[in-house]
C-alpha cells in the first residue's frame, strides 16, 4: 500500500491581513412600462457547516504514465490519521489533446444559454506573475506559456490569463480563443529588477533580521557589507562567527527597507492569487492554476499563504509552480558582479539563497496538491506534464468525521491498493473557524465579484449580449459603442402589486481592452414595472438593456453579470468584440430589428430599436440600418457619393429578396446613413444572412457585410420558462 507525501512543513501562524475586492455603488434605473406569473421560490440553501472536502487523486506508475481503471475501492482516504468514508468517487479520463484545429467562428449575438453546465473540459489559469519576473526570466515563461496553448490545449478548455499586477485578465474557450491569448501572452514583461547594489540583501534575510531579529543572520549580512566596503556603525570584525551581533542601523535600516517592499509586492501576487481561486469556485472538472513566477519567499507574518490553501480546497484547484528562473549557476553574491569574495563561512548560505527565495511559492504548490517545474530550462516539458496529470484523475469526497470549526490544519493522506505507484494528492486544508469568519467579514459582494472572475458562463438567468460600434465621439479616436443585454424574465421573481409586475435587476457590466488591460465599469439597479400585457411580450422577446461606453480603438471582451434581488440567481455573459479603426472607410455595426422607435410626436421615428436577438416571427417586417464613415468627398462639393445595395439568402443558398445597389443621399452636413426594410411573409422558418455591399464610388474602396438572423414561426402563447438546474 502507498501513501501520499507528508504535507509541506508547517509555519506559525500569525494575525490576519484582509483584502477585500469592493464594488462600487449602483446606478438605479426605475423601469416603467405604460398600460402573471407566480413568484419563483429560492434555490435550496445547505447549512455551511456541512462541507464535504473533495480531493483531486492524480496516480501514476514508475515512468509518471497515468494509472487507469482504479475503482472507489482501491482507495483510502485518511484525515489526521482517522479513516474516511469515500461518499463520492468519481473517475475521469480525458482524451489526449487533439492536433490545433481552425478557430471557431463566433456569432455575432453571445448567450449563455445551450452549454453543458457540467462543463467536461478542463479549465486552466495561466498566472503570469510580473511582480516577481525579471524581464529577461519573463522571456522563458511566455515561450512556454505560448507553447502549452498551442500544443497542450483542446477542444472545450477554458483558459484564463491572469498578470499579477493587473495587466490582463482574460478568459477565453479553446480552440477559438487560442491566437488572441497568445497575442496577449506575447505582451506581457517582466517587471522585477534583481538588486546588483553592495547593499543588496534578499528577501529571506531582510524578512529574519526585521521580523525576527535573527543575530546570526543579522551578523551574516554585516560581515558581507564590511567585507565590500560599505561603513557599518558597529564596525565588528568581518570573522566574527558568535550567535550574538550587535544590532547594526546600517543593516537593520537596510532590511526594514528591503522587506516592506518585499511584503508589499507579496501581498499583491498572493491576493490576485486569491481572487483567481475563489473565480473557480463552483466550476466543476479538473482546475489548475498554474503559478508562472520566479518565485516568493514564505513569510508567516501573511496570512494570505493560509487563506490560499484554503481557497485552493474550496476551489477544489491544483496550483503548480513553473519556476521560471531556469537552471542556476552560483549564487549571485559569488558572480562577477561583485568584486569582493564572500567570507568562507557564508558559501553555504549563499547557495541555501535559491531555495529561500522560493519557498513560499514551492509551499502553495504543495499544498494544494500540484507541484514545482524546477531546476531546468526546458519549461515546455514542464507545463506538458501539468496538461497531461489533467487528463486522467480521481475525484474523491468525504465528510470529514471531525466537525470542530477549530481553524486548524488537518492533513490529508490517500492510500492506493497498489504497487510501484506514486500518488499526489491535496496534502491538507484549514478548518473553517467562526472566530475567522467573523473578522474577515467584508461589505463587498463576493457572489457578484466571484461571476465577474468567473472563466465560465452562469445560466440561472437566460442572457444575450452584442455590441454595435456608432459614430466618433471626439477627436481622441474614440468611437461611441452601444452594449445591448436582454434578460430572459420568465424565471425572474416577480410580485404583483396594484395590476403590475414587480421586481429589482442587479446588472454589472465590464470591458476590457485585450491589448492595454485598461476597463470599464458600470453598475446600476433595473427596478421593473410591467403591466401584463408588456409582461406577456418580453416573456418572449426578452428585457432589453442597452448602455453606451465610449471606446478606443482595439479588441475587447465585455462580461455582463445580472443578478435576480428577490432570489439571488445569477447570470453572465461574455461578449468579445472589436473597435475598428476609425479613420479608414467603415461602417457601422449593422441594426436588426422589427421595431421603429416612436418621436416624440408618437409617430415613426427613423432610428430602429436596438435589439440583440437575431430571430424575427414569420409575418412580421424587418430593418437593417446602418452609417458610412471615411468616405472620400468631392473637391468642388466637399459630399461624399456611397452606393449600397443587398441580398438575402437562405441559408442552402437561395436568394429570398434583394435590392440593387444605389448612392446613399447624403444629409447636407455630408453625413451617410440607410435604412433597409423587407417582410417576412414569405420567409420560411430557418436560418438566414444579409448581404450588404458598400462602396466608395470616388476612392473604389468597398465593404461587405454579412448578418445573420433567423426566422421562427409565430407563437401563439407564452413559451415555457427554461428549468432551474
Amino acid at each position: 500500500m502507498l501513501v501520499a507525501k507528508d504535507a509541506h512543513r508547517r509555519r506559525p501562524e500569525v494575525s490576519p491581513v484582509t483584502i477585500g475586492f469592493l464594488l462600487s455603488g449602483f446606478l438605479v434605473w426605475s423601469v416603467v412600462f405604460p398600460a402573471t406569473a407566480e413568484s419563483q421560490e429560492p434555490p435550496p440553501t445547505f447549512p455551511a457547516q456541512v462541507e464535504q472536502v473533495t480531493v483531486d487523486v492524480v496516480v501514476t506508475d514508475k515512468k509518471g504514465e497515468p494509472v487507469t481503471g482504479l475503482k472507489k475501492e482501491d482507495l483510502e482516504i485518511y484525515e489526521n490519521g482517522a479513516p474516511q468514508t469515500i461518499v463520492n468517487f468519481d473517475a475521469v479520463e480525458l482524451a489526449a489533446a487533439a492536433p490545433a484545429e481552425t478557430p471557431a467562428f463566433r456569432p455575432r449575438v453571445s448567450t449563455n444559454t445551450g452549454h453543458d453546465r457540467r462543463q467536461a473540459g478542463r479549465t486552466f489559469v495561466i498566472f503570469f506573475d510580473d511582480i516577481h519576473l525579471s524581464p529577461f526570466t519573463a522571456q522563458r515563461a511566455k515561450a512556454a506559456a505560448a507553447d502549452f496553448l498551442r500544443t497542450e490545449t483542446r477542444e472545450g478548455d477554458r483558459v484564463t490569463l491572469v498578470a499579477a499586477g493587473g495587466g490582463a485578465w482574460w478568459s477565453t474557450r479553446m480552440p477559438s480563443g487560442r491566437d488572441e491569448m497568445i497575442d496577449l501572452v506575447k505582451r506581457l514583461q517582466g517587471r522585477s529588477v534583481p538588486e546588483t547594489g553592495r547593499d543588496r540583501i534578499s528577501e529571506y534575510e531582510a524578512m529574519r533580521i526585521h521580523v525576527f531579529r535573527d543575530e546570526m543572520v543579522m551578523n551574516r549580512v554585516q560581515r558581507r557589507f564590511e567585507t565590500a566596503g560599505l561603513t557599518t556603525m558597529t564596525q565588528q570584525s568581518q570573522h566574527v562567527t558568535g550567535p550574538r551581533a550587535v544590532e547594526d542601523p546600517v543593516v537593520t535600516a537596510r532590511a526594514a527597507e528591503v522587506y516592506f517592499g518585499a511584503a508589499a509586492r507579496n501581498r499583491i501576487t498572493l491576493g490576485a492569487l486569491e481572487r483567481s481561486l475563489q473565480a473557480l469556485m463552483g466550476v466543476q472538472g479538473r482546475k489548475s492554476l498554474i503559478l508562472v513566477s520566479d518565485g516568493f519567499i514564505y513569510d508567516p507574518q501573511l496570512d494570505l499563504f493560509k487563506r490560499l490553501v484554503d481557497a485552493s480546497r474550496r476551489a477544489n484547484t491544483a496550483i503548480y509552480f513553473v519556476n521560471s528562473r531556469g537552471l542556476e549557476g552560483l549564487p549571485l553574491a559569488m558572480t562577477a558582479e561583485f568584486s569582493a569574495p564572500l567570507p568562507g563561512e557564508d558559501i553555504g548560505s549563499a547557495f541555501a539563497e535559491s531555495f529561500e527565495a522560493t519557498e513560499g511559492s514551492e509551499s502553495l504548490a504543495a499544498d494544494s496538491g500540484g507541484f514545482t517545474v524546477g531546476n531546468t530550462n526546458d519549461l515546455t516539458s514542464g507545463f506538458k506534464r501539468i496538461a497531461d496529470e489533467t487528463r486522467v484523475y480521481y475525484l474523491v469526497g468525504y465528510n470529514p468525521t471531525n466537525a470542530a470549526r477549530d481553524g486548524t490544519f488537518r492533513k490529508i493522506q490517500v492510500k492506493v491498493r497498489a504497487k510501484g505507484v506514486q500518488i499526489r494528492a491535496r496534502k491538507g486544508y484549514y478548518a473553517p473557524s467562526a472566530q475567522q469568519e467573523a473578522r474577515s467579514a467584508k461589505p463587498a459582494d463576493p457572489e457578484f465579484q466571484h461571476a465577474l472572475d468567473s472563466p465560465y458562463e452562469v445560466d440561472d438567468i437566460p442572457l444575450r449580449l452584442t455590441h454595435f460600434v456608432r459614430e466618433e465621439t471626439s477627436l481622441l479616436g474614440r468611437a461611441h459603442v452601444l452594449v445591448a443585454v436582454e434578460v430572459d424574465i420568465r424565471n425572474l421573481a416577480l410580485e404583483e402589486k396594484e395590476g403590475q409586475s414587480t421586481g429589482t435587476l442587479e446588472l454589472l457590466l465590464v470591458a476590457v481592452n485585450r491589448e492595454t488591460g485598461q476597463f470599464v465599469r458600470q453598475d446600476q439597479k433595473v427596478d421593473l414595472k410591467l403591466p401584463p400585457a408588456t409582461r406577456e411580450r418580453l416573456a418572449r422577446t426578452w428585457l432589453p438593456i442597452v448602455r453606451e461606453l465610449e471606446l478606443g480603438t482595439g479588441r475587447y471582451q465585455a462580461k455582463v453579470v445580472v443578478r435576480d434581488k428577490a432570489t439571488g440567481r445569477i447570470g453572465t455573459v461574455v461578449h468579445p468584440f472589436e473597435v475598428p479603426d476609425l479613420s479608414q472607410f467603415r461602417v457601422t455595426t449593422p441594426v436588426l430589428s422589427d421595431t421603429r422607435d416612436d418621436t416624440e410626436q408618437g409617430g415613426t421615428g427613423n432610428r430602429l430599436a436596438i435589439l440583440a436577438r437575431r430571430d424575427f416571427p414569420e409575418g412580421s417586417s424587418l430593418f437593417c440600418q446602418v452609417e458610412v464613415y471615411g468616405a472620400a468627398r468631392l473637391e468642388s462639393s466637399r459630399m461624399p457619393r456611397v452606393s449600397m445595395g443587398y441580398q438575402v439568402r437562405r441559408s442552402d443558398g437561395a436568394l429570398y429578396t434583394q435590392d440593387a445597389p444605389s448612392v446613399i443621399n447624403p444629409t447636407p452636413a455630408g453625413s451617410l446613413s440607410r435604412m433597409i426594410g423587407f417582410s417576412l411573409a414569405d420567409a420560411t422558418p430557418g436560418d438566414y444572412e444579409i448581404v450588404m455591399r458598400v462602396k466608395d464610388e470616388l476612392s473604389g474602396k468597398s465593404l461587405e457585410l454579412h448578418e445573420p438572423f433567423s426566422v421562427t414561426p409565430a407563437l401563439s402563447s407564452v413559451p415555457a420558462a427554461p428549468s432551474s438546474r
